[in-house]
């Protein structure tokens, strides 16, 4: 075997054991932060509720202003991106959406 060869070879072992390495250490980082709490669970639970409670209503009453859907949207964004929700609140979320554009489209 010549030298380039053995050169490449160990190159090649070198580089998989590193980019085996560093995968590790990264799936163990997302391990960890998938790991949830029983406060994490807790809240995510609340707050699906709490956003499920608020949408019933608006839907009931038939409308929902700016602010109302500004602030829904941000719980979202917290239960859905933030506690890693299921997406369970999207249908509401597009729900509200239209109700909130019928309703500029009313006045």
């Amino acid at each position: 075997m010549s030298q380039n060869t053995v050169t490449i070879l160990c190159a090649l072992i070198g580089s998989g054991a590193a980019t085996a390495f560093v995968t590790f250490l990264l799936n163990r980082g997302a391990e960890k932060r998938r790991k949830e709490t029983g406060e994490s669970q807790g809240m995510r639970w609340l707050l699906q509720d709490r956003l499920e409670h608020l949408a019933r209503h608006y839907l009931e009453d038939g409308s929902i202003d700016y602010e109302e859907l500004k602030n829904w949207n941000k719980g979202h964004y917290i239960y859905h991106d933030l506690l890693g929700g299921n997406g369970d609140l999207n249908n509401l979320k597009s729900a509200l959406e239209k109700l909130y554009q019928k309703g500029e489209i009313d006045k």
